[in-house]
């Protein structure tokens, strides 16, 4: 080997771990850590050493991080694991203990519990502020919250971050219409006249306004004097205060048919597409936390779509009870594409279109 060749190996793996860590302030990052996480890094790969020319190539290190990459990824992810562990020297702050602290510090000052959430996200969700400010620890910045309300509202927006658009996943939307309209159909059948939905985590009341949208145009094809409600709650205020708003860039519109487009929002001097008055009143918006408080009772059909992957396994049966509760006998379950019923669940739902996740639940 010649003296100026240097391991792809180690500078890979340095590379790796700089992004890797950017955003760990649940775990020891000070250069010991990095070094010893490194050490064991390169200890588990053999190296491959190449030459200065070489190393100015975009096209052979490109190669070389394509090549190396799933086993670095997997070796620097035991690394860190084991090095963050067992640290080579002590410790000034328990992380773990001011990371509870911290979430505790937001119950009690804000009445919002994110303690059973899925921490991984949450955690990510707080450094993401931490870095803005160049705080280094939970504790340090749990003093920023105090001392500053301004942030605290920040954090508190990041944590309820709120993504959504119109029919997001379109072809589980024409999966709910027909859901809906044999849903209609039934209740004539039976002379039902009431009809209750209720979108559980309606993010800016996309999802909601959504299904105001397919209700209005069934129920003019199907016209039948319904008791209609279709409540929509979320946990987040400001959220909830742009639904209630109606309006929305276009890009969260890319999904709604013309015709859709026409004949339910107008066109705002800004650009935006506000909801028309018809399609606004047939949605009533409620502050609701699904876990702490009461949900809507006796309802045919709960829309909870990408919210179960805020949730922990606990916390996830604990909101499929209360969903199983909430719905009428037969009444219907959405959940997101990405998510996926739990086993136990398995006893008390039963699977209507595995595509679309909808469920129905069981007869007691």
């Amino acid at each position: 080997m010649l003296a100026e060749e240097k391991n792809i190996i180690e500078s890979l793996a340095r590379e790796f771990l700089d992004n890797a860590l950017t955003l760990r302030y649940d775990i020891c990052t000070c250069q010991l850590c990095r070094n010893d996480m490194l050490t064991n890094i390169i200890s588990k790969i053999p190296p491959e050493y190449l030459s200065p020319p070489q190393l100015t190539q975009q096209t052979v290190m490109e190669q070389a991080r394509l090549k190396y990459r799933g086993e670095i990824v997997r070796v620097a992810l035991a690394a860190i694991e084991s090095v963050s562990k067992n640290p080579s020297h002590s410790l000034s702050e328990d992380r773990n203990h001011s990371f509870k602290s911290l979430l505790n510090q937001i119950v009690q000052d804000r009445g919002l519990d994110f303690r059973q959430y899925h921490q991984g996200l949450i955690k990510r969700k707080i450094a993401m502020r931490m870095r803005s400010h160049k705080v280094e620890s939970y504790a340090g910045y749990g003093r920023l919250l105090t001392k500053s309300p301004e942030e605290f509202d920040k954090l508190l927006e990041e944590l309820c971050i709120n993504v959504s658009e119109f029919f997001r996943d379109k072809e589980v939307w024409i999966t709910v219409k027909y859901l809906l309209e044999n849903l209609i159909k039934q209740k004539k059948i039976r002379n039902d006249r009431s009809l209750r939905i209720w979108s559980a985590g309606c993010a800016n009341g996309e999802e909601p306004y959504s299904l105001a949208i397919l209700l209005q145009e069934i129920l003019r094809t199907e016209p039948w004097a319904f008791e209609l409600e279709l409540a929509a709650s979320d946990i987040d205020k400001k959220a909830l205060l742009a639904a209630q708003a109606g309006a929305y860039p276009k890009e969260n519109l890319k999904n709604v048919e013309d015709r859709y487009l026409k004949n339910y929002f107008i066109t705002l001097a800004d650009g935006r597409f506000q909801v028309k008055d018809a399609i606004k009143a047939m949605v009533k918006f409620l502050r609701l936390d699904l876990i702490r408080d009461d949900s809507i009772r006796e309802a045919d059909v709960v829309v909870c779509r990408n919210v179960f992957i805020y949730f922990n396994r606990s916390l996830q049966e604990q909101l499929l009870m209360k969903f199983y509760r909430s719905l009428k006998a037969g009444g219907y379950l959405v959940m997101g594409k990405a998510e996926i019923l739990l086993t136990e669940a398995e006893e008390i739902f039963k699977e209507v279109d595995s595509n679309a996740r909808i469920y129905q639940k069981k007869e007691a």
